[in-house]
Parts: C-alpha cells; sequence; structure tokens
C-alpha cells in the first residue's frame, strides 16, 4: 500500500463537551424523578401539604471538577429529617413538650420518639441505578458514540 496516506481527525474536545452535557441532563433527570417519587410515594400521611412542597431540586447539576453535581432534597422544613431518619425529640428550654389532642386539649411529655419514615433514601434508590442509562440515552441522542458522529476518523 504504498503511496497511500491515512489520516485521523480528532474530535476529542467536542466529544468531550457532549459527554458532559449528557451527564448534566442524566443527572437533572434523575433528581427530577427522585423528587416526584419523593413527593408521590411516602409512607406517611399527608395532611398540610408542606413537606411534598419543600421537595425540590436545591441546584441543577453543573460541570464541576471532572464530573457533575446536582443537589436534591428538602429545603427550609426541619422536621423533614426527624421524618426521613426518626429520633427523638426533647424539649430544650422548657420541662415538656406540648402535644395539641385531637379533642382541642393539650397533653404535656417530657419527650417523643418519632419512628423513622424514609422518603427521600428510598426514592434515590429506585432512581440512582438508572442513571448510566439516561447518561448514555442523553449522549446517543446529541449524536455521540456512534461512528460517523465524530468521535471517529476518516481517510
Amino acid at each position: 500500500m504504498a503511496g497511500k496516506s491515512k489520516s485521523l481527525k480528532w474530535y476529542g474536545k467536542a466529544v468531550t463537551e457532549a459527554m458532559r452535557d449528557a451527564q448534566i441532563l442524566g443527572v437533572n433527570q434523575t433528581m427530577s424523578a427522585c423528587v416526584v417519587r419523593a413527593k408521590t410515594k411516602h409512607p406517611w400521611q399527608n395532611r398540610t401539604g408542606l413537606l411534598e412542597g419543600a421537595i425540590d431540586i436545591a441546584s441543577f447539576a453543573a460541570a464541576q471538577g471532572n464530573g457533575v453535581k446536582g443537589t436534591w432534597g428538602v429545603r427550609d422544613m426541619v422536621q423533614a429529617r426527624i421524618l426521613e431518619e426518626g429520633g427523638t425529640i426533647v424539649p430544650k428550654k422548657a420541662k415538656a413538650l406540648a402535644i395539641p389532642q385531637a379533642d382541642g386539649s393539650v397533653r404535656f411529655v417530657a419527650r417523643v420518639t418519632i419512628p423513622a419514615h424514609p422518603y427521600l433514601r428510598p426514592a434515590a434508590d429506585l432512581e440512582y441505578p438508572k442513571l448510566a442509562e439516561r447518561i448514555r440515552k442523553a449522549f446517543e441522542k446529541a449524536g455521540g458514540g456512534g461512528s460517523g458522529s465524530g468521535s471517529g476518523g476518516g481517510s
């Protein structure tokens, strides 16, 4: 094959950018799915809707270092963590906690133990395994990963 030369076109930067965009999209899709699941598939009986309304994406995915980072969870609800993890509540300044009763009276107690009613972790456990597939689909939709997509060479 003397006299024939081959050249390679390098699209590394474009492929890297397409992958980063796919990662951002995949993380955002996964966080959104977690939010929906946590709001709708929780183990407690909803009375006010305040906690459900506080479950949201805190910061959308963005490039950070060699990866992508986004944050979802509950904003501005002090009760959220005790409901998720459970625990014991004791008064900080008073001698007892005042517990309103259905009949309008108040019962005073030294402590209240709240059982765990997880809603964030189960959503994450079900949705996080789908992250890689979401990234792959976003990358393929953007034209990455296949022949003729700008990731290979030519003659």
